[in-house]
């Protein structure tokens, strides 16, 4: 397997710094919400397609990775050089993030 770059775009680089700022004035274990976010990072940069198809948005072939330990989705698209994360947001909320194209 060979592995791709990963980027993050501006909105999901400020959803990370707004999620890890709450994770760490919320939770025990503070060290977690960065290791699980690297590990879902090496995931994402080996396993293409890795996670489901989130159908809710116009963007096509947009997929999302359950992060457990977290309780957190990663939103993703790829292609053969490079993962893209275009959100971080959190599980338990009623709708999905605004992913921008």
């Amino acid at each position: 397997m060979r592995e791709r770059r990963v980027r993050f775009t501006a909105t999901a680089r400020q959803h990370v710094t707004q999620e890890r700022s709450w994770w760490l004035a919320k939770r025990d274990h503070q060290e977690l919400f960065a290791t699980e976010l690297e590990s879902a990072v090496n995931i994402l940069a080996i396993m293409l397609g890795v996670g489901t198809p989130y159908l809710r948005t116009e963007l096509p072939a947009l997929r999302r990775l359950y992060v457990r330990k977290v309780g957190y989705h990663v939103y993703y698209t790829f292609d053969d050089d490079e993962v893209i994360v275009r959100a971080l947001w959190g599980a338990r909320r009623e709708r999905g993030p605004t992913i921008e194209q």
